[in-house]
């Protein structure tokens, strides 16, 4: 049993769930995720492998392969008030997915909150999207509080990051039916079932970028809000609009 807080793979393991710092994820191309739904769902999964799984005393019955780890312990990795306990090292997915040959694609342009990234990528996972790409500036999806929000959806969803979006925009402008979401735009009409499509949605205080808003190639959309509210959270955007394509599918 794993009882001192200074062990090697404690300290490995935390620095792989930190937020603001991608470099140790980057370099040894794992992450963490926390709890046991998403451990069942990483070793169920065709995209990761599952390095290594820590776990206190209550989980070895059911992960004899599981490196125990003290309840102490358990409590300084996790972020959580009441950590379940259990824990597992992934390999970052590698398949990669061409943009061009996703059917229902989610981009999203310098996205900062580790929650709305989490609920974005269990929500596309939901409605059956394709891929998700998380533009250059945006947060890690790999980092620990974003894995904990996607409920374990981060090991069942392709997730590109941290490329350039204009380039990809007009690699797609032939491609695709390119939808952005602005206060601005016109409420979501008929779609071409038979062609791709990419949602595209903004930074959160920023909103969209003024290329976008400008690109005639891109359709600006609007949800209706009949309650008067001035905003949605980008989350609660991209949730409607996700089920809106995948209800129309």
């Amino acid at each position: 049993m794993i009882t001192s807080l200074t062990s090697p793979k404690v300290a490995r393991v935390r620095r792989l769930l930190e937020t603001q710092s991608p470099r140790e994820r980057i370099e040894s191309g794992h992450f963490v995720v926390e709890g046991l739904r998403a451990v069942e769902g990483a070793l169920d999964s065709s995209m990761v492998e599952v390095v290594e799984i820590l776990a206190t005393s209550q989980w070895l019955d059911r992960f004899p392969q599981a490196t125990e780890i003290s309840d102490e312990v358990a409590k300084k990795i996790a972020d959580t008030v009441t950590p379940q306990g259990i824990f597992a090292v992934l390999t970052l997915p590698r398949e990669v997915v061409e943009p061009r040959t996703a059917k229902r694609i989610a981009l999203f342009v310098e996205l900062q909150d580790p929650g709305n990234a989490g609920t974005i990528i269990r929500n596309a996972h939901a409605f059956d999207f394709d891929l998700l790409i998380f533009s250059k500036g945006s947060v890690d999806p790999y980092s620990g509080k974003v894995v904990r929000a996607s409920a374990g959806s981060i090991a069942s969803l392709p997730i590109v990051c941290g490329i350039e979006w204009a380039p990809l925009l007009e690699s797609l402008s032939t491609t695709h039916q390119m939808l952005a979401f602005d206060m601005d735009g016109e409420v979501l009409g008929s779609i071409d079932r038979k062609k791709p499509i990419l949602l595209i949605f903004g930074n959160e205080a920023r909103g969209l970028p003024e290329q976008v808003l400008e690109d005639q190639r891109i359709t600006k959309i609007k949800i209706p809000m009949p309650g008067g509210a001035e905003s949605l959270n980008v989350a609660s955007a991209a949730t409607i609009a996700m089920y809106e394509i995948s209800r129309r599918d």
